[in-house]
């Protein structure tokens, strides 16, 4: 079959960032099907290439996550309109994979079922227009109003839902009825990320000799209010066994330095944003992984890439919201929840770790086996092969 794949924010291994999608395209491609890829990248004319047996249209859509509310909104207008030149071109077609967000690639994958009859699977992977509405973002009742239709007729159009995570099912199942949706978490890479000793190479490297490190790697936005990990660093500032890094970029990160310089944190690293490999190297190091969203309910129904990849390394998790992760980790014992408006309770909810080697060992051990049982790239992408019937 050809499938084309569209994720206006795709990402390869080399590149960074979340590479769900890559997984997805390059599985596809393994099962024997003529894959392509449309996304955008940040250049001045459009470009074709072949990664992996992948066949990716670049288009020239400039996007940073700095861009303003309007300068964003035209970012996703102008990848619709692009998309839809490539995809006549690509015709015929056995069917589109549409990945949310933005929901505005729900507008392509209408289009080209109207146009060509080709039929879509859409992929949600958060609540949107809710998560941007609660954070205060989209505000214009006429721009509500038009989300909202959008995202009832992009569900109503596909025709087959893929759910990130169960709270999402659950949500997309409040706005339609009887569609058939399937849950397909992020992936944890266990085959990439493995649960080894520190490296001692690393340790100096990064300055974190006899620290217990707790790591925050991924995007420093407006969601992921890394406030709250200063709060933390700042409780603890006096406790010289604790090591924080921020690993990451975003429209926050200028904020977030400058907050952390004012109060003085020097138990606090920042590390220039990485690839995979680079995700590799902090992990390797860290005895914990911090994950964080602001206190905004809707954001808990994500799945976080960052949260994937900790797990599949084996290390504590700790989060600061509720929501299925947190009902998870409970569950699997591999990590804990810290109020994000009570940094005080981190110390004590913290200590059992690091006073007890075996107890840190176990919840790292146990954080593995969940990467492995139930979230590993070969468990979701099955998943998702047996969901399409492939």
């Amino acid at each position: 079959m050809r499938i084309v794949l569209i994720h206006q924010y795709f990402k390869t291994p080399a590149e960074g960032g979340g590479i769900r999608s890559y997984y997805i395209a390059k599985y596809l491609k393994q099962l024997g099907h003529e894959v392509h890829v449309i996304t955008a990248y940040n250049n001045e004319s459009a470009h074709f290439k072949n990664i992996d047996g992948i066949n990716i249209h670049y288009l020239p859509v400039y996007y940073t996550n700095h861009l303003s509310f309007w300068s964003r909104v035209h970012a996703f207008a102008r990848f619709v309109l692009m998309s839809r030149r490539v995809l006549k071109k690509l015709q015929p077609i056995d069917f589109n994979y549409v990945i949310t967000t933005p929901l505005t690639t729900g507008i392509i994958g209408l289009y080209v079922k109207w146009r060509f009859k080709n039929p879509y699977i859409f992929e949600v992977g958060d609540m949107w227009p809710d998560a941007p509405i609660e954070l205060g973002v989209l505000k214009n009742q006429l721009l509500k109003r038009a989300a909202f239709w959008l995202e009832k007729k992009s569900y109503q159009g596909a025709d087959k839902l893929v759910a990130l995570s169960p709270d999402i099912k659950e949500y997309i199942q409040t706005k339609v009825k009887s569609k058939d949706i399937e849950v397909v978490t992020n992936m944890a890479d266990v085959d990439f990320f493995k649960r080894n000793p520190k490296d001692a190479s690393l340790i100096a490297k990064y300055g974190v000799e006899g620290k217990f490190v707790i790591t925050y790697a991924g995007t420093v936005g407006m969601a992921n209010h890394l406030e709250y990990l200063l709060d933390i660093a700042y409780a603890v500032k006096e406790d010289s066994r604790f090591h924080f890094i921020i690993a990451g970029d975003g429209a926050r990160l200028r904020s977030i330095k400058e907050k952390g310089n004012q109060q003085n944190l020097t138990n606090l690293s920042f590390i220039s944003f990485t690839d995979k490999e680079g995700v590799k190297e902090v992990l390797n190091i860290s005895d914990a992984i911090y994950v964080s969203f602001t206190n905004v309910p809707v954001l808990s129904s994500g799945s976080p890439n960052k949260f994937f990849d900790g797990i599949a390394a084996g290390k504590l998790v700790i989060i600061n919201f509720k929501g299925w992760i947190k009902e998870l980790i409970v569950k699997h014992s591999c990590g804990f929840y810290c109020d994000p408006i009570k940094p005080g309770d981190f110390k004590r909810l913290i200590m059992p770790y690091l006073e007890d080697e075996n107890h840190l060992e176990m919840a790292q051990q146990n954080s593995r086996i969940l990467a492995e049982n139930y979230f590993s790239k070969e468990k979701q992408l099955g998943k998702l092969r047996e969901f399409l019937n492939l």
